[in-house]
């Protein structure tokens, strides 16, 4: 074997391995020692089992020998020298097994996806050899993004049961609004970009905003728009992603000058506040048919990632508005001075009002803050700072958003987490733009509206038909207990019908009581899309 390839050592009690100065097993007594691990190995149900490294396969066979129902191994190795010694000593072959050569978190979240992250609820380690030694970061890091990857897929889950039902009624409703409204992808601008958040570090920006106001492009997250109107900077555009009412008084009431962004499942109130003046942008918050089927249609508006945060979504729209440079203010992700909002913001101004001579004013503040499991960390000066999961996923999700642009983004906020871009003085932000004075465009809309009253009209009719049929073939399947191919076709081409039920990726084949579920929606659905409808 070449030098650089792991060296065999046979002992009296099996074959072992060495390479770049690491024994993979102890020389004693290298079978038993894995298989030892294996065997006193316990998990609960629905545990995926990552094994790093994976040796000479020992104690693989040990280790699915009494494992529990629905649990899965997930064994990955990053060095191909080792896998192919592996090999040849011979690996066991189980359906509950995945062996898995790669280098990288985006290659095992891939394997995951293929899994099937709904089958499991949790993520434990058991290294049965000192092969993760090799690359114990890599093996670290791949740990950490499959505990997140199954962490974000329960979370968003949890979400779709909880507002599933309500996003797709908003899609549905927001669809009245097309022959109005424009598409996003229809804006753009050559002039630098502004993003405000709503975190307190706004208010350190505010002054440098006003100074640079007529130089660039001011993009706002829909909580920050009360805060810049009173400060007399009207956003060009405010951008939001809430489906529910909780934000519907940010925009009371509504600016004449400035357009909504909004996501396609966002409250279709508040993008009726600002009539025509409104563009869609559309995130598949789960991986419904419907969107396909607008696609087909062309009445799907600009597609963004599934961000989750209306501050990175932001972000993510200015990134696309323009070529110049993007700057990003407010955007804490933390709770620095132990705030939450910025002054001025809706929030704030709800908390001042909740106080009385016994609920002092900071109250309301703490009662959020501590309301999430808080994660102490360092802020972009290096001193502590509280945060959250919830925020720290967003920021890592902005990390993603702003990485392909390069140098193009800056943060100007003196506060808050570092966001992964470079930093720059409110100072030398104002000479930068004002370098740059009267070399650009200032925002244009290329195209009007997103479909007529008839394309929109004649889809919606389309969608109602289905369910009509739909809903006959499951009336006949819940009698003769015998789903037909078209009726199962049919339930997969609906599910937005039931994307919030609670058991919609049960591995079990769909008995008649969730045919009957499907069968009540897919009637709802029906007869809301008929008011729909009329009005068109």
């Amino acid at each position: 074997m070449a030098e650089e390839d792991p060296s065999v050592v046979r002992r009296p009690t099996g074959i072992t391995a060495t390479w770049k100065g690491i024994d993979l097993y102890p020389a004693s007594d290298p079978v038993e020692y894995a298989r030892r691990k294996a065997r006193v190995f316990s998990c609960l149900p629905r545990t995926l089992v990552f094994v790093p490294s994976v040796g000479l396969g020992y104690g693989l066979e040990e280790l699915l020998a009494q494992l529990p129902a629905g649990v899965s191994v997930l064994c990955v190795e990053v060095h191909q020298e080792v896998l192919a010694l592996a090999m040849s000593q011979g690996l066991p072959r189980d359906p509950r097994l995945l062996i898995l050569r790669a280098d990288s978190e985006e290659l095992v979240a891939r394997a995951l996806r293929e899994m099937g992250e709904w089958r499991f609820r949790r993520l434990v380690e058991i290294p049965l050899s000192a092969g993760y030694r090799l690359a114990s970061d890599v093996y670290a890091r791949m740990r950490k993004a499959l505990e997140e990857q199954i962490r974000q897929y329960w979370r968003n889950r949890l979400t779709l049961i909880a507002l599933g039902s309500l996003q797709v009624r908003n899609i549905l409703s927001n669809l009245t609004l097309f022959p109005r409204a424009g598409d996003f992808a229809a804006l753009s601008t050559s002039l630098p970009v502004v993003v405000a958040g709503a975190g307190p570090s706004l208010e350190d920006v505010l002054p440098t905003l006003r100074a640079i106001r007529a130089d660039v492009v001011l993009v706002a997250v829909d909580t920050a728009l009360p805060r810049l109107l009173a400060e007399s900077l009207c956003p060009d555009v405010a951008v939001a992603l809430e489906a529910q009412t909780a934000n519907l008084r940010d925009f009371l009431p509504p600016p004449s000058k400035t357009l909504l962004a909004c996501e396609l499942s966002s409250l279709p109130s508040a993008a009726r506040l600002f009539d025509s003046r409104v563009c869609f942008f559309s995130s598949e918050f789960a991986p419904l048919r419907l969107f396909s089927r607008m696609a087909g249609a062309h009445i799907l508006p600009c597609p963004f990632p599934a961000l989750g945060s209306v501050g990175v979504a932001a972000v993510n729209a200015a990134l696309r508005l323009t070529t110049a440079e993007v700057y990003l203010a407010g955007l804490d992700f933390s709770y620095p001075r132990s705030l939450t909002h910025a002054r001025g913001t809706p929030y704030h101004l709800s908390a001042l009002s909740q106080a009385t001579r016994v609920i002092p004013p900071d109250v309301p503040f703490f009662r959020a803050v501590s309301a999430r499991r808080r994660v102490q960390t360092e802020d972009k000066t290096g001193q502590k700072i509280f945060s959250d999961t919830v925020l720290l996923s967003y920021r890592d999700g902005l990390g993603k958003v702003i990485g392909p642009a390069g140098s193009r983004v800056w943060d100007v906020s003196p506060s808050g987490l570092d966001l992964g871009a470079p930093r720059i003085a409110q100072k030398g932000l104002i000479a930068r733009v004002r370098g740059a004075r009267n070399r650009g465009v200032p925002l244009a809309r290329a195209t009007g509206a997103i479909c007529s009253a008839e394309t929109a009209r004649a889809f919606i009719q389309a969608e109602r038909d289905v369910l009509l049929r739909g809903s006959g073939l499951l009336r006949s399947a819940i009698q003769s207990g015998a789903p037909s191919p078209e009726c199962a076709a049919f339930v997969e081409e609906s599910d937005y019908t039931w994307v919030h039920f609670p058991d919609a990726h049960a591995e079990e084949p769909r008995d008649k009581g969730f045919l009957a579920r499907v069968n009540a929606a897919s009637l709802y659905y029906a007869e809301r899309l008929g008011r729909l409808e009329s009005l068109l």
